[in-house]
């Protein structure tokens, strides 16, 4: 590469290094006895070690002058001194200060050597017996080969990291699988995509026309179009996705044909050239057994309708002839839908419900998506409401879930709110722990942004017309009198929403309002103005009370951005974990992943309470957790989030930003959305042509999905996951 210089030297130590050993500030001495320092991919060097850098000097104003490595060739160390501090350092375990300093004393250069080839002659040096000869030569030889790993993969281009990910799943079968089988890095190691694999793959010499690369060319095709949303992709779709790849269609056919024939496929017949359906395995499995399992359910015998009469009395209501309708249906059928927009009453409709079975004597149990939906439903019953993973006891040491076929639920009833996030594997795995005989009734808003995961199974449900299906249209005057209630079926309409000032229907109620800015700075501006001040004087607490709400995790109005303002605002002085982590107690914050040893999982709200030796202590509803290390990873401020994220919550006030820089995400039901987050107070900061555009975009991207179909024609019943 062009410009570039090489530097050699003797690693010191470190002035930082990055959780992951994948970067490092480091203090090298040099041929010339200097110390420099030097950063890049350096985190797993032993002090001590000689290394050879390629890469470039840079000059800093903080740091000043460093070279900066692009690679690094790691050697044994070459004097004794950096023969001692490599041995003290760690790099075999039984040798600290002391015993290294007399090893080396001892043997000098032939130090290693005699590791390597004559451990026992250590017991020359004094101190060291045969149990620490046995500790040393133990951790030596695994070291050694993880050395070795190292150097080969580090040859092929693989960073440390990921070095660490790919010699913790394969060990020593490490090196045949980088240089013979590298494709299964994608299938198999949490990061590592197709273009990485394939890059490893033309490092190893394997040629582009190996058919295992069209095989796992295709398997990433049908991996991202399930990170899209899609249950399968048309035969079409998988040519040209591949084409992209540089794969030649008759390469991506055969492919195709291969995985047929060994069912890691599987490919429907189409009566339109190009569209014939292709699923990976996993997904044709569950979406055969889902339609198959609701075709079971429906076939339970229909109950004679249930007089609500008693438990509207004692709830004190009076349904309306379509809740009361809606009641009837989900305790009469094996399978029911309700559905609704805001004020449509989906909550009193389950209170009477819930009610209605149990003065049955029927046992039901309730369950939502997410921690803040089920206990969202646990408030508005009065009863234990549970996610679907702890409802079905998640096992993350099996990856699956305790409660199956095998073990099924003790219930006559399930009741399952928000079930527009629930996704095919899920409703899957759900289905599969329903016992004979029980019902279940979904509730959910289907004009909601679909699940994160594949399928659109509440909205195939009720287009398939296989189910009873309950459509609640009318809004109540409570309800009637909301803006936030209004604006949402405004936006459901195609309309654009307006502020309270400019709504002829508005009531007294001043709960919603659209502030107009066009340019990020001044949108930005204006959300911190209205978060800590506007809403502060009417009696929210900014920190706890109001939820910024965004399309998008970058840019100048992502999350990331506006939780820095944010944060600046309103926990400027609290103390703080780290400048790496800047996690201040008082701080609003979001666990972003399932940690399954602390009992939290992906989109719990917290706040920190405690920061102190790199422990972030953060209170959890009624928890406490201690989270340190790596687990920090996967906690970020709260302050705003994504619209995503928000779904299946509700907030007292939310703050809302739209922006023509949200182009990609602007949609009508992601608007909505965040709309019907809000309880009390609703405002919309807003680019007025970014608003527009979100509101006469239906819907969200298209999904493929067999689902509906499969419900309309005679379901496999034996089909199986």
């Amino acid at each position: 590469m062009s410009g570039e210089n090489t530097l050699e030297g003797e690693l010191i130590g470190f002035r930082w290094v990055s959780d992951d050993g994948s970067f490092a500030i480091a203090r090298l001495r040099g041929p010339d006895q200097r110390e420099v320092v030097a950063v890049g991919p350096l985190g797993h060097i032993q002090p001590g070690q000689h290394m050879t850098l390629r890469g470039h000097w840079e000059t800093r104003s903080m740091f000043g002058r460093q070279f900066r490595a692009r690679s690094v060739v790691v050697e044994d160390p070459k004097s004794l001194l950096g023969l001692e501090r490599y041995l003290s350092d760690g790099a075999v375990k039984g040798l600290g200060p002391t015993f290294a300093r007399r090893v080396v004393d001892h043997f000098g250069n032939d130090t290693l050597r005699i590791i390597d080839e004559e451990p026992q002659r250590l017991m020359e040096v004094s101190g060291i017996g045969k149990k620490r000869v046995a500790t040393i030569t133990e951790h030596w030889q695994t070291g050694r080969i993880h050395r070795e790993l190292h150097t080969v993969l580090r040859g092929l281009g693989i960073g440390q990291a990921l070095s660490n990910r790919i010699i913790d799943r394969f060990g020593a079968e490490t090196q045949r699988v980088v240089t013979q089988d590298p494709y299964r890095l994608a299938a198999e190691i949490r990061g590592v995509g197709f273009r990485t694999a394939d890059a490893i793959a033309r490092e190893a010499g394997i040629p582009a026309d190996d058919p295992s690369r069209a095989d796992a060319a295709v398997r990433h095709v049908l991996r991202a179009g399930e990170s899209d949303g899609h249950t399968f992709l048309p035969e079409s779709d998988i040519l040209e996705r591949c084409a992209d790849l540089s794969l030649p269609s008759s390469a991506t056919a055969a492919a195709l044909d291969r995985m047929a024939r060994a069912q890691v496929v599987f490919r429907h017949d189409s009566q339109l050239p190009g569209s014939r359906p292709v699923f990976i395995e996993e997904l044709e499995l569950a979406e055969a057994y889902v339609a198959g399992r609701i075709h079971d359910l429906t076939q339970s015998a229909v109950l004679p309708p249930t007089d609500t009469a008693p438990d509207e009395d004692a709830l004190g209501i009076t349904l309306h002839p379509q809740q009361r309708q809606a009641v009837q249906r989900a305790l009469q059928h094996g399978v029911a839908v309700v559905t609704g927009g805001p004020g449509t009453g989906k909550t009193t409709i389950v209170q009477v419900l819930l009610r209605s079975a149990r003065r049955m004597g029927h046992q039901w149990l309730l369950a939502a998506p997410t921690g803040r939906a089920a206990q969202r439903l646990a408030e508005a019953t009065g009863s234990e409401a549970k996610t679907l993973h702890r409802l079905l006891e998640f096992n993350p040491r099996t990856n699956d879930f305790n409660r199956n076929a095998s073990n099924p639920l003790d219930a006559e009833g399930v009741l399952v709110d928000e079930s527009s996030m629930v996704d095919l594997r899920l409703m899957a795995a759900l289905l599969a722990a329903l016992p004979d005989g029980c019902r279940l009734v979904l509730v959910g808003d289907a004009d909601q942004l679909p699940s994160v995961g594949a399928g659109r199974v509440l909205a195939d449900l009720i287009d398939s017309g296989a189910v009873p299906v309950a459509t609640l249209t009318e809004v109540y005057r409570q309800a009637q009198d909301s803006g936030i209630v209004r604006n949402a079926w405004r936006i459901h309409q195609g309309k654009v929403p307006r502020s309270a000032e400019h709504d002829p229907d508005a009531s007294d109620r001043r709960d919603f309002f659209v502030l107009p800015r066009t340019g990020a700075d001044a949108a930005s501006h204006t959300l911190v103005t209205v978060v800590c001040k506007r809403l502060a004087a009417l009696g929210f607490d900014p920190a706890r009370d109001v939820q910024v709400l965004t399309p998008m995790h970058g840019g100048p109005l992502g999350t990331t951005a506006l939780n820095e303002r944010l944060q600046a605002a309103l926990n400027p002085n609290g103390p703080q974990l780290s400048d790496k982590r800047p996690f201040r107690v008082g701080d609003r914050v979001m666990q972003t992943r399932n940690n399954y040893d602390h009992d939290v999982f992906n989109g719990d709200v917290g706040e920190v309470e405690d920061v102190a030796g790199g422990i972030c202590t953060v209170r959890f509803g009624t928890q406490r957790v201690a989270l340190s290390g790596p687990e920090l990873d996967h906690l970020t401020l709260a302050y705003a989030i994504s619209i995503h994220k928000s779904q299946g919550s509700e907030y007292p006030a939310v703050v809302m930003v739209l922006h023509r820089s949200h182009h990609i995400m602007l949609r009508r039901n992601l608007v909505y959305t965040g709309i019907t987050r809000a309880r009390r107070f609703c405002c919309l900061v807003v680019d007025p042509d970014a608003l527009a555009r979100a509101t006469h975009t239906v819907g969200s991207s298209h999904r493929y999905s067999r689902l509906s179909e499969r419900l309309r024609d005679e379901p496999d019943t034996k089909a199986s996951i």
